[in-house]
């Protein structure tokens, strides 16, 4: 399509369907290039507008990506409220969902995740902090948590510290997710979302798995012709 006269933005184009397609657009470079390596000029190019179209839009970069910022932990939270519903009613399984919708989040919206939590310098200073923006999905965790601790299956404790405990391995994993797993040898054989979700937890179950029961369970003995010397 070509511009109209004077409108400097795509015909086709309403308001709001610019306004996400710029963000769509910009979370693929974010994907493609390991970090938010555009500018606002490039950004209008790829779509066909003009620099000044997006420039009504968002003010600068730093205003785009804290937007973006926004909207990905938006759409994470809404991860989290499929997968629990998903868990149903169970509070531990509701609890280990939380990490399966972490993982699955950062593998299906790379950009989103690296933006999320990655170093953007010095333009995060201009932004919201991320622990506001983060409240919604933050709080599922917390509050899973807490219904796990009243059923009797976690041990008591400060909620909010077992929460940064917890979210270390699904975030560990989930970065691996986004690139290559198998360079590190966590295939999808040797560990799932789901399984290192039930293993983070042990140290913190009221009545934990033997040991013997763990290592059947999670780390079998391999067959001797796939032990290397």
């Amino acid at each position: 399509m070509s511009l109209g006269p004077d409108t400097g933005k795509k015909r086709g184009y309403h308001h709001k369907d610019l306004h996400n397609a710029l963000q769509d657009v910009a979370l693929r470079f974010i994907a493609e290039r390991n970090g938010p390596a555009f500018s606002l000029r490039e950004l209008g190019a790829a779509i066909g507008v003009s620099h000044t179209a997006v420039y009504r839009h968002f003010a600068d970069r730093a205003a785009l990506l804290e937007a973006l910022t926004e909207r990905g932990f938006g759409e994470l939270h809404r991860y989290q409220v499929v997968e629990m519903a998903r868990a149903g009613s169970d509070p531990l399984e509701r609890l280990q969902a939380l990490d399966e919708a972490y993982v699955r989040f950062a593998q299906e919206n790379p950009g989103a995740f690296w933006l999320m939590f990655g170093n953007r310098g010095e333009e995060f200073t201009r932004a919201k902090a991320r622990p506001d923006i983060n409240k919604e999905a933050h709080k599922e965790l917390i509050n899973a948590i807490v219904a796990c601790q009243r059923a009797g299956i976690v041990i008591p404790g400060d909620p909010y510290r077992i929460a940064g405990y917890l979210i270390m391995a699904p975030h560990g994993f989930a970065c691996y997710s986004t690139q290559d797993r198998e360079m590190v040898g966590v295939s999808n054989e040797i560990l799932s979302a789901r399984m290192l979700a039930e293993i983070a937890l042990i140290p913190l179950l009221a009545n934990p798995p033997s040991p013997q029961d763990i290592a059947s369970r999670y780390f079998p003995a391999p067959v001797s012709d796939k032990i290397t010397e």
